[in-house]
């Protein structure tokens, strides 16, 4: 007589909607921690230039792209290194780095 073989799945654990949840996206870079919150990144994917392209994606390529350039900026201008905040100005086609609310610089995008 045969024996049965058991069979078993290894199904990783997930969370639902896990994509939908992140909020934020962040890089750093040489003490900089560049910050783009959600609704900025719905604002990014409405421009022309990145119209089409699918959320992790988009935010994460238009951060690395740009953190060097912007910690460049920063260290130049004198501004400490910490976290910066990233608003997107698709009218103007500006990104706004902003720490405690104040502009510190905009670069174009």
């Amino acid at each position: 007589m045969a024996a049965k073989r058991l069979v078993y799945f290894k199904i990783p654990n997930m969370e639902p909607n896990s994509q939908q949840q992140r909020q934020v996206y962040r890089t750093s870079r040489d003490g900089y921690a560049f910050i783009l919150e959600r609704s900025d990144v719905d604002k990014l994917k409405a421009m022309s230039d990145f119209e089409g392209r699918e959320e992790p994606a988009v935010a994460e390529d238009f951060l690395r792209f740009r953190a060097e350039s912007w910690a460049d900026v920063l260290a130049s201008a004198g501004a400490e290194p910490g976290e910066i905040g990233v608003a997107i100005d698709p009218h103007q086609k500006k990104a706004h780095l902003k720490r405690a609310e104040r502009v510190v610089i905009t670069a174009d995008i």
